[in-house]
């Protein structure tokens, strides 16, 4: 009897593990996966970017950019990232880097230290970019990447939440520096961006 007793705490225990973690599911492939897009723009930039979300938490971006021979599209390598804001004019308008939603009225459970210290671990901290220079004097790069630290879907960290979100190119490298010790670590100035629109 004792056993039998034993057996059924355990398995109860199970059950309510069970149903305590019940509240999330996890859905692996979408049925329709989502789709969104950027238009790149500064001065002498252009380019394009796809961002497409077919298995939950993982975002496939691919970004292709051209720069004119005057632009600040340098060859090298350039910061990415994804801001928090969906506003490209001006340049400053696209606000920091992308964190999720961090609205204590909405995710009260938010830990995100403000402006750069939370550096490199933003949500929208993305690779370099590596742009080579043509013959002709016109400059190219392109990045195809995966993050599981944004989402297209519904969710705390979609960058479809209230006032959307933007991807900004960076005038030089971000070099990955915990609490940068100047601003221009994660990247420097904001030479070109695109506003992220659902597709």
């Amino acid at each position: 009897m004792g056993r039998l007793k034993i057996g059924v705490t355990i398995a109860t225990i199970g059950v309510l593990a069970l149903g305590g973690c019940a509240q999330y599911y996890y859905t692996g492939d979408h049925p329709v996966p989502f789709h969104a897009k950027a238009t790149i723009r500064g001065p002498g930039i252009f380019g394009e970017a796809t961002l497409t979300e077919e298995r939950e938490g993982r975002v496939r971006l691919l970004l292709t950019l051209a720069g004119t021979s005057a632009s600040k599209l340098t060859p090298g390598r350039h910061a990415i990232h994804i801001h928090e804001t969906g506003q490209c004019e001006p340049l400053s308008a696209a606000k920091g880097h992308f964190d999720g939603n961090v609205d204590p009225a909405v995710n009260p459970n938010a830990n995100v230290s403000p402006g750069l210290e939370n550096h490199p671990y933003h949500l929208g901290d993305l690779p370099n970019l590596l742009v080579i220079e043509l013959p002709n004097g016109e400059r190219r790069g392109s990045l195809l990447t995966v993050t599981s630290r944004i989402t297209l879907s519904l969710g705390l960290n979609s960058v479809f939440d209230h006032d959307g979100s933007a991807l900004v190119i960076h005038e030089f490298e971000d070099r990955y520096l915990p609490d940068p010790p100047h601003k221009d670590a994660p990247g420097g100035p904001r030479i070109a961006c695109g506003v992220i629109e659902r597709k």
